[in-house]
């Protein structure tokens, strides 16, 4: 029987954000697929740190071994695993890469990213997913006949946003010195998803939180959000603009994205990018 909640694909599904709305999606009772490179690593976060059921994991999720940077390794996890010829409902990619921290006279500003553009090949990989799936499997829709959504976790919103807070004549090169390469690989990412129109995916929602941190739940009533759309096309309603903030925790930002992204499929927040902050 194919349930009625939405299923959903997690990439990177290890790290903090991704793995809480994981879990929280399990325990509600969506079937969901995870592509991780080491397997155990997933078990074991969402059994011991999540705690979600043993029951819950073998009924509920499939997890694959391999790259999401390889289109044929993505495409299993894009495939419904309760209806094997549809898509999953909802796409969840927060893969990202990290600042490497060394010396370099060639390149001191900002520093250099390990595996500079997976973002954005994770994307390209995702699409050609979608196209290898469309052409051998003839899968071209979710259950409900139209095109997955695409949720996806980007980067500190705009220079605007660095601008409306304290201290931002140090705080903003900082940023661009510790997280530029990273930012970057996340607006090439932002680019092919906005030149997509539909092609791929039928919409998307574009997270653009603060500075990630770890510690306990505060609650989505603590979480401050800002909102402006992610193409210049005519819209019934002005865009608020994005919130300022210097932070907010990794799983707020899952929880936040399971209760009012996940839950209701995409819902209001379709189209549009999404700053999310304390």
């Amino acid at each position: 029987m194919i349930s009625s909640k939405p299923t959903v694909a997690f990439f990177g599904a290890t790290g903090g954000s991704a793995c809480a709305c994981l879990a929280l999606a399990l325990k509600a009772g969506h079937h969901c697929t995870a592509l991780v490179r080491t397997p155990s690593k997933l078990d074991n976060l969402l059994t011991t740190q999540y705690n979600v059921s043993r029951s819950s994991i073998n009924e509920l999720l499939t997890i694959y071994q391999g790259d999401a940077k390889d289109h044929v390794d993505v495409s299993s996890s894009l495939i419904n695993p309760s209806s094997p010829s549809h898509f999953v409902d909802i796409i969840y990619t927060s893969i990202g890469t990290y600042p490497i921290f060394q010396a370099s006279i060639g390149r001191p500003f900002p520093l250099p990213a390990k595996d500079a553009t997976i973002c954005e090949d994770g994307m390209a990989a995702q699409f050609a997913a979608i196209d290898r799936l469309s052409i051998r499997s003839h899968i071209s829709t979710t259950v409900n006949g139209k095109k997955p959504l695409i949720v996806v976790i980007s980067s500190t919103a705009s220079g605007d946003v660095w601008k409306a807070l304290p201290w931002s004549w140090i705080t903003a090169p900082l940023y661009i010195w510790l997280l530029g390469a990273p930012h970057d690989d996340k607006l090439a990412m932002e680019k092919l998803l906005h030149a997509d129109r539909g092609a791929h995916v039928r919409d998307f929602v574009v997270v653009r939180p603060a500075i990630l941190t770890d510690g306990p739940v505060r609650g989505v009533g603590k979480v401050r959000v800002g909102w402006e759309w992610g193409l210049e096309r005519e819209r019934k309603r002005a865009a608020p603009g994005p919130v300022a903030g210097w932070s907010i925790g990794r799983n707020d930002l899952g929880l936040w994205l399971y209760e009012k992204v996940v839950k209701e499929g995409g819902g209001e927040w379709e189209g549009k990018c999404v700053s999310l902050s304390y």
